[in-house]
């Protein structure tokens, strides 16, 4: 059993550990996981790694053209075909937009040199936009065109099923997974975290935390008007993340809030379990904007494998990744997410049970064992 796997999210050894784990479970799977050789992000630009328990020959990097983001690259298609003739995958799975450039190009060279291949996509979409004239019919076509040749998509979320089959017009199997998986023994710091002593904030006060970026739509300013009418409770909030609310965070809301307001900058990623082991509750208050909705809130996976309960808004995919590990409130309302943070401060039992609930339902779900698992079943690889 042959996979090649296409993707720009696959330059993080992070992210390959999926797969890693799918060659555990499926002793008999053959894998190529095939990348750019580098990509620009909102953040940063990306160079390929490799996860130590994948080999040279299963991460191939091919040299990229028009790679100013994950949209417009294409892969060199002298080399791309060479892989394809000489690999001959039985199942080519591309985590880019049916639409984007390398994904119809990926279609276009597998059913030039694979024709039996299957193909599937993974998608993120859950927004109905609809682009001016003329891109919007050129975007259309290019999707038609990529998933007539699908034999299965894998969803984020379910509103990107929604739209699949509804807007798009796909007839074919559609799935709902995580894209990536999480280690559990990376989150299974003990508590209390030494993170707590660093922040100086002692055992019996409720910790809350917010980890993303600092935009208004990711809610922020929402959570700290909602605890600045909780004073009378006993807390601390910390911000982990960097953005443009900074400076908001300097003047208006460390003036009201005082020292139970802590920011600290966007950590590395391996440090973030240490962090998230140090919370009692983490909030994630997104909210829709014409442009974004939360495709996922990986956050929350994270926090609920290290036993933390979650609060979360009614926007996108948050209430079906809390599931039972945590209370939803409704999106941009100030009173709601109020009287749901009061709850949990004062109900140390809630908290507990929430917690508990969170880890079991994180382990099902979002492991890297989990989630290998449930990618086999659907490419049919699983015995």
């Amino acid at each position: 059993m042959r996979l090649l796997v296409v993707g720009h999210t696959y330059l993080t050894a992070f992210a390959q550990r999926k797969y890693a784990t799918m060659k555990q479970q499926c002793a008999d799977l053959e894998l190529r996981i095939l990348t750019p050789r580098a990509i620009s992000h909102l953040f940063a630009r990306y160079t390929r790694e490799r996860a130590p328990d994948l080999s040279a020959e299963e991460v191939v990097d091919i040299r990229e053209f028009f790679g100013r983001s994950h949209m417009s690259y294409v892969l060199d298609p002298f080399r791309f075909a060479k892989l394809l003739r000489e690999f001959r995958p039985d199942r080519i799975h591309i985590e880019e937009d049916p639409h984007s450039a390398v994904g119809v190009e990926t279609v276009f060279l597998a059913r030039l040199f694979c024709p039996s291949a299957k193909i599937s996509f993974f998608i993120w979409d859950n927004l109905a936009r609809v682009p001016r004239f003329p891109l919007g019919l050129v975007k259309r076509w290019l999707s038609r065109y990529s998933l007539n040749q699908a034999e299965l998509v894998v969803c984020g979320n379910r509103e990107g099923e929604r739209l699949l089959q509804e807007k798009k017009g796909y007839r074919g199997r559609v799935a709902v997974l995580p894209q990536l998986g999480l280690d559990p023994e990376r989150y299974a710091t003990a508590r209390p975290s030494p993170i707590r002593h660093e922040l100086a904030v002692s055992a019996d006060v409720p910790l809350i935390g917010f980890v993303g970026r600092l935009i208004p739509e990711k809610g922020v300013l929402l959570l700290l008007a909602a605890l600045q009418r909780l004073l009378d409770l006993e807390w601390r909030v910390l911000l982990l993340g960097v953005g443009p609310l900074e400076s908001a965070l300097s003047n208006k809301w460390r003036a009201a809030l005082g020292d139970r307001l802590i920011h600290r900058k966007a950590v590395a990623h391996a440090d973030v379990p240490a962090y998230m082991a140090a919370l009692d509750i983490l909030v994630l208050p997104s909210y829709e904007t014409p442009a974004w909705k939360e495709q996922f809130g990986l956050v929350l996976a994270e926090a609920m494998l290290a036993g933390v309960p979650c609060i979360g808004s009614s926007s996108g995919a948050i209430p079906d990744v809390i599931g039972p590990g945590g209370l939803v409130f409704k999106e941009k309302d100030v009173d709601d997410l109020e009287q749901v943070l009061k709850r949990l401060l004062t109900d140390g039992a809630l908290r507990h049970s929430l917690a508990q609930k969170a880890h079991e339902f994180s382990r099902q779900c979002y492991t890297n064992e989990a989630v290998a698992a449930a990618y086999l079943r659907q490419f049919g690889f699983a015995r």
